[in-house]
């Protein structure tokens, strides 16, 4: 009986290189690589510093000393926070968040009632109850630093619970209004001012502890939110980009008819004429969305056949659009619980 060749079992030589080092393929699966924590933390910090950049430019201007106030304070409560409490990763950002929307109101007190007082009251009242409540959680850092380091979506009745320091601050401010319309000729409006953040800020103060957990809540709701919507990413980009085919079509239309028509099929701010392509770009926006503006009217039977053809697309386009994007969201939602 012939003797088979016996398998080379010898050992590999002293000092050769095992075959992954020396750039050989194996059988092992090669693990994507996650971008560094850095990148994922200053995208975190990033957004709501923008937001807050926004707000702050629309309602002081980017070279008033208030809007150069909203932005550090913004920056140094990012700063200040995560030092503080390193483990929550959603309470800066969310409380960043809260200053671009504090901001806002903040205008709209000072617009309404005190127009007209001096920059450094401004930027000193701003600041008040930021610093109050950075205070007052780092007096009270122990019980912040539980609620941010274990954070859950809490029960309605607790989110409505944890907004109920609104309610003074509220009052402060309607008493304010009131007091401005009875003795504003009387008073010094500067003063008034700041005793009115003043009272704010003790507010806050005191109360540190219920912001913080306000904060978190909103911070884990708007990640709960993203998160879903994030999953919708494929039939939105379906929808958006149909979307904008229906809109081309008919704005070429719109601009053909212009051109190679000698009737005029518009009225444009009460002149008869036709639409260059970025007019009819705008129009066929506008009248898919059903929005109608009244600056470019359709004037010819033509015209308006096609611009109510669109806007019976748009309506069919956008109940199979939600519909599908609604069917998609339930299949997914299955296909998660069955993993």
């Amino acid at each position: 009986m012939p003797m088979l060749p016996s398998p080379d079992v010898s050992p590999r030589p002293k000092g050769a290189k095992p075959l992954a080092a020396m750039g050989w393929p194996t059988k092992a699966k090669t693990k994507m690589t996650k971008p560094p924590d850095w990148v994922s933390e200053l995208a975190r910090v990033a957004v709501p510093l923008a937001f807050v950049s926004l707000v702050a430019a629309a309602v002081a201007g980017i070279t008033t000393p208030l809007f150069f106030a909203m932005m550090l304070s913004a920056g140094l409560v990012i700063v200040v926070i995560r030092a503080l409490f390193p483990a929550g990763r959603l309470f800066p950002i969310a409380f960043a968040s809260l200053i671009a929307v504090y901001a806002a109101i903040f205008s709209l007190f000072v617009e309404e009632i005190f127009r007209g007082i001096d920059a450094a009251f401004l930027v000193v009242g701003f600041c008040l109850p930021i610093f109050l409540f950075v205070v007052g959680c780092w007096l009270r850092r122990d019980q912040v630093r539980a609620i941010v380091a274990r954070p859950a979506i809490r029960s309605e009745r607790r989110v409505m619970r944890a907004a109920v320091w609104l309610v003074p601050v509220f009052f402060v401010g309607a008493a304010v209004i009131l007091l401005s319309r009875t003795v504003g000729a009387l008073a010094n409006m500067d003063m008034v001012f700041l005793g009115a953040m003043s009272i704010i800020g003790l507010i806050v103060l005191t109360v540190s502890r219920e912001v913080a957990i306000f904060l978190v809540d909103a911070g884990l709701l708007f990640e709960e939110f993203f998160s879903r919507v994030s999953r919708l990413v494929i039939p939105a980009f379906a929808f958006f980009t149909f979307y904008s085919l229906i809109v081309i079509l008919f704005a070429s239309a719109y601009r053909l008819i212009s051109v190679y028509t000698p009737e005029a099929h518009f009225n444009v701010g009460g002149a008869l004429r036709g639409l260059s392509f970025s007019e009819s770009i705008y129009f066929s926006i506008n009248t898919i969305s059903t929005v109608g503006y009244g600056d470019i009217i359709p004037y010819s039977n033509l015209a308006r056949v096609l611009s109510s053809l669109e806007v019976f697309c748009g309506i069919m386009l956008l109940l199979f659009g939600v519909s599908e994007l609604l069917e998609y969201a339930r299949e997914h939602r299955r296909d998660r619980r069955s993993e």
